[in-house]
């Protein structure tokens, strides 16, 4: 949207970090919007957002102008319910050089209702990005519920954080069965059973089968979970997502991590893996037609590299 297109319905804010193409990835899932560098995007839905790891609200947006001061205009001449309500403000970059409170003020100015900071019965907010200031209501909100999941009574040095988890999840939004071939600990099948779906992991370690049981069984929530083989397992489901293993190398473990996409393309249609390096002419030559990439440096230095692949249809 320009800064003179107020045709947009919804958008969504998400998490403003840098170097983290799952942001994006998520939002783009999920919402059917890319966000800005701000983290603003213009959405064809915001229905999923309660799911969400990175977007954090979605927006009924009321007004729209290229600078704040057309914004507060705007504003005032649309008539909307906002009784009881507060104003809060995104600007990351702090394009429009005011404070919450004094852009809140300039807005409740125009506005012909009573505030109520701490019980409001209508939550808006000020989003501001490069070329446009919108203003819209709240409507949505992620339910954070990953991150009990931290809390979780086993780990691994290589377990994956609960947000970042559930990310991976959400790039798979219309699967409803899912399979976690490389399981670990459990990280991804915790995610995939909190929010309803039919979880399955699998891990060749006993130890690991063990703990993943264990921490499904701590949030009470309920998996299949099997020692076998990730390359000749037979658990079918409507997608897999797995961290794949890898050690320093990922080129020591090729032949390994092949037979992994190989089998994982025979027994899904589509697929989240996440490696330490580029893996899309792997999964290529495992019957994978389309692979999207992003990646993600992590403070330990190294970057994760996430693949969202499909077969082509039929196959």
């Amino acid at each position: 949207m320009t800064a003179a297109d107020q045709s947009v319905q919804t958008a969504a804010i998400c998490a403003r970090v840098d170097r983290h193409g799952l942001i994006a990835a998520e939002c783009r899932s999920l919402t059917g919007g890319t966000p800005d560098e701000d983290g603003i995007a213009d959405c064809d839905t915001i229905d999923l957002v309660a799911r969400a790891a990175y977007v954090q609200k979605g927006l009924d947006v009321i007004a729209g102008a290229g600078s704040f001061d057309a914004l507060v205009a705007a504003v005032a001449a649309k008539e909307f319910p906002a009784d009881d309500f507060r104003i809060d403000l995104h600007d990351p970059s702090g394009r429009i050089g005011r404070s919450t409170q004094e852009a809140a003020t300039a807005l409740a100015d125009v506005i012909p209702f009573g505030p109520n900071l701490r019980q409001p019965r209508h939550r808006f907010i000020v989003a501001a990005s490069a070329d446009r200031v919108l203003f819209g209501e709240v409507v949505a909100e992620t339910d954070a519920s990953y991150r009990r999941h931290d809390s979780k009574p086993w780990t691994t040095s290589s377990s994956l954080d609960g947000r970042f988890a559930r990310a991976l999840v959400n790039l798979v939004p219309t699967a409803r069965s899912v399979l976690d071939p490389c399981c670990g600990a459990g990280s991804i099948v915790l995610e995939a059973a909190a929010l309803g779906l039919d979880a399955h992991g699998v891990d060749w370690k006993p130890a690991m089968v063990g703990m993943t049981r264990e921490n499904l069984a701590h949030f009470g929530y309920a998996a299949t979970v099997v020692q076998a083989d990730s390359r000749l397992h037979h658990q079918v489901a409507d997608a897999i997502v797995t961290d794949l293993p890898y050690g320093h190398a990922i080129e020591a473990d090729e032949p390994t991590i092949r037979a992994i996409l190989e089998r994982g393309a025979e027994l899904a249609p589509e697929a989240v893996y996440v490696a330490r390096a580029d893996i899309t002419l792997w999964l290529r030559a495992a019957g994978y037609s389309e692979v999207e990439v992003c990646t993600v440096r992590k403070r330990a230095g190294f970057t994760r590299w996430v693949h969202v692949a499909r077969r082509a249809a039929g196959r």
